[in-house]
């Protein structure tokens, strides 16, 4: 059995809304030590909406809350390129799937295959780290 004090470090390591603190940029671009030790503040922005909810609520993450999902989830106009907001709901069904200790386990390499990683074909073919064959997006002659 995991202790309680282990589970704290791996809950620190995931926001409320499912991003994966360590691998997000916004750890190095603006020295920021996740948004539960921050109160939900990342330097001089205002405190994250989706982290007030939360806690408001007294949950641990958005998945608790019979709203999920809801609109503070949706990816944001000029946000949705800053890969872990594309991340949050996926995370957040993984951490309810799997439970904080085992998520934890494997959201390391999840999150390299979401950053670093294409698909080999359209749909829902799992990501790889290998090259895709060029051939196969080709327009077919016909």
């Amino acid at each position: 059995m995991t202790n309680l004090c282990s589970f704290g470090l791996y809950f620190n390591d995931h926001a409320p809304c499912g991003i994966y603190c360590k691998k997000c940029p916004g750890k190095k671009a603006h020295d920021c030590r996740g948004c539960r030790e921050q109160g939900g503040q990342v330097k001089n922005f205002p405190v994250c909406k989706t982290y007030e909810c939360v806690v408001g609520k007294s949950y641990n993450f958005c998945y608790e809350c019979d709203e999920f999902p809801c609109e503070k989830l949706q990816p944001i106009v000029n946000y949705e390129i800053f890969l872990p907001h594309n991340s949050k709901i996926y995370n957040l069904l993984m951490i309810k799937k799997h439970g904080i200790i085992e998520w934890n386990k494997i959201c390391e390499e999840k999150t390299i295959l979401y950053y670093n990683a294409r698909k080999v074909r359209y749909g829902g073919d799992d990501l790889t780290l290998a090259s895709k064959n060029e051939n196969f997006y080709k327009k077919k002659e016909g």
